[in-house]
């Protein structure tokens, strides 16, 4: 998904500042339009992939707070359907903890 990176660098290219950018540094320079995932083409590059993880690593490390982060950063359709994605991750983890407790009354 795309983000609005701050402040806008010089010769802004919004195609280029991807979501993963803002937690791990110089991404969105080493990631080409090319590279990308397509519905055409789904599969991400092998050199790609260990970023990925990373970055999941340490979005689900700090949870909730650190997708709070990231909304912020993001623009347009994209902003929408990342909140409505964050709203709904944070609706199933306060119902799954409301019920693993009554588990155990």
């Amino acid at each position: 998904m795309r983000r609005v990176p701050r402040p806008l660098p010089r010769g802004h290219e919004p195609w280029r500042y991807r979501l993963l950018g803002a937690i791990i540094p110089d991404l969105d320079d080493v990631v080409e339009r090319w590279s990308l995932p397509t519905p055409a083409i789904p599969i991400l590059p092998l050199h790609l992939r260990p970023a990925l993880l990373a970055g999941v690593a340490i979005v689900e490390r700090p949870g909730l707070e650190m997708l709070q982060m990231l909304r912020r950063q993001m623009i347009g359709q994209n902003h929408v359907r990342f909140s409505s994605t964050i709203d709904e991750i944070i609706t199933r983890t306060c119902r799954s903890l409301a019920s693993s407790q009554l588990q155990l009354i």
